[in-house]
């Protein structure tokens, strides 16, 4: 009896009842769990959209928006100064046992951020940069003699040993090594278990408890071993002290007290700092690379821009590699595969708020879907299409502002600065230095991939032909 009249009050008298979706989604949780881990989550939820519109309900208490106004409705202060807070469910295995949940706290972030993030500070980090670029050029230089290269792996090889150097003041090694380091292949391994403990968190905390209890003793006995490299890591660190260079290790030591942070919470941050800035910048690459490979006129137009102005490698910089028609591609690989594609829940606060115009009652979870936002026909002509020139042309009427690859407001990717200058400087590198050309043409699996919060990246072989010039 209970569970039909929790079934009836759900479709018929709920608050949220009045908001178009399937029904199922509105009776339980179990529907939007399903969509976490099925790998095909993305797709499920542009079907829905398609279906019923820039709003939909996607489970009793919460609703999913398309639109390019709900952006700054959901994540931007609002003028009567409300908030929508983060919902805490959110990637609630990042809390524990690897991360921190102090890093949910905005005023702690946007401190940390302005900081390690600041434009200045990023460009003493340039250097660094610039050094794992030229290593991992070189070394692709030479293994290109042997027959295609993966790059979804160099990919993922550079960006880590930057991120731990950044961090912690020493490399991975995994680019001079040729393979990936041990920690680092653990942290990805686990993506599935995180997808799990978030899908039935959502549902119940006893259920993602369970997760925990029933993992295989391997992956329990991986999570409680990373916990450890990833203590020693920082240990080390502190023990080290500081040098001449800083690291973002350093604007967390200086910040140690204000913020109140501990040695767990300082692994925390760096943690987050490997994952978020490392796997989600190597899929932008590997993603830009396949679509440049599949996007001849893209690829040729890039060429140009970058080929004709340098005479040597060595000249390009962040500062230098700000073109146009760069920036447009590497805007619309964001647009065409946000690094994260899911909707970033928030609550709406006492008294509820407006989105798209329409009062949300409080208490009610809302996100927008980056990914059903940045294909939704009504705001970009071809969505599915690989065109760059939608961000040079004036006269285009496409909506821009429905791609938000690195959210809005004080929520946003904290390191997105730093993402685009590594882009910037491997593509315009890349490009200079190499000819890419997919090593089967009939390779569509980058078109097809699987999300699991981070992208199930298949191979990407690519001939890679070294141009001679230096």
């Amino acid at each position: 009896i209970s569970l039909v009249s929790h079934t009836v009050y759900n479709l018929y008298f709920h608050p949220l009842s009045k908001f178009p979706g399937p029904w199922y989604a509105g009776i339980s949780e179990f529907f939007f769990a399903y969509t976490i881990v099925s790998g095909s989550g993305y797709l499920t939820m542009r079907d829905l959209h398609e279906k019923y519109g820039e709003v939909v309900r996607v489970a009793p208490g919460e609703l999913s928006y398309s639109s390019a106004n709900s952006w700054k409705d959901i994540y931007m202060q609002r003028k009567s100064g409300n908030v929508f807070t983060k919902d805490p469910r959110f990637l609630k295995l990042l809390v524990r046992p690897c991360f921190s949940r102090v890093h949910a706290n905005e005023t702690n972030q946007l401190t940390f951020q302005s900081h390690a993030f600041s434009p200045k500070n990023l460009l003493e980090q340039e250097d660094i940069i610039l050094r794992y670029v030229n290593i991992l050029m070189a070394s692709m230089a030479e293994e290109s003699r042997k027959g295609p290269l993966d790059l979804k792996q160099w990919y993922n090889w550079v960006t880590f040993d930057v991120l731990g150097e950044l961090c912690f003041g020493e490399s991975f090694g995994s680019v001079e090594a040729r393979k990936t380091n041990e920690w680092v292949a653990t942290i990805l391994n686990m993506v599935i278990f995180v997808s799990w403990s978030c899908a039935l968190g959502h549902v119940s905390p006893l259920l993602e408890k369970m997760v925990w209890v029933l993992s295989p003793p391997s992956v329990r006995k991986a999570a409680l071993n990373h916990i450890e490299k990833s203590q020693a890591k920082i240990q080390a660190r502190i023990d080290r002290g500081e040098g001449e260079r800083k690291d973002f290790c350093s604007y967390i030591f200086e910040l140690r007290d204000q913020m109140g942070l501990n040695d767990w919470h300082m692994t925390s941050y760096s943690n987050t700092l490997i994952i978020a800035g490392s796997e989600t910048t190597a899929t932008t690459l590997s993603v830009l690379t396949y679509w440049l490979c599949r996007t001849p006129r893209v690829y040729e137009k890039l060429k140009q821009e970058i080929r004709s102005r340098y005479n040597s490698s060595s000249e390009i910089t962040s500062q230098s590699a700000t073109f146009p028609y760069l920036t447009a591609v590497i805007n619309e690989i964001l647009r065409l595969v946000p690094p994260m594609p899911f909707g970033t829940p928030r609550v709406v606060p006492k008294g509820g708020e407006t989105v798209d115009e329409v009062l949300i009652p409080e208490g009610t979870v809302v996100s927008v879907h980056g990914y059903c936002a940045a294909r939704n026909a009504k705001y970009f002509k071809y969505p599915d299409s690989f065109v760059p020139e939608r961000w040079l042309d004036p006269e285009s009427t496409d909506n821009l502002s429905a791609s938000c690859p690195f959210l809005l407001g004080p929520g946003a990717c904290l390191g997105q600065n730093m993402a685009l200058m590594e882009m910037r400087i491997l593509i315009a590198k890349s490009v200079f230095l190499f000819d890419y050309d997919l090593a089967d043409d009939n390779e569509r699996a980058w078109e097809h991939m699987r999300n699991f919060i981070l992208w199930e990246k298949p191979e990407l072989l690519v001939k890679v032909t070294p141009r001679d010039v230096t």
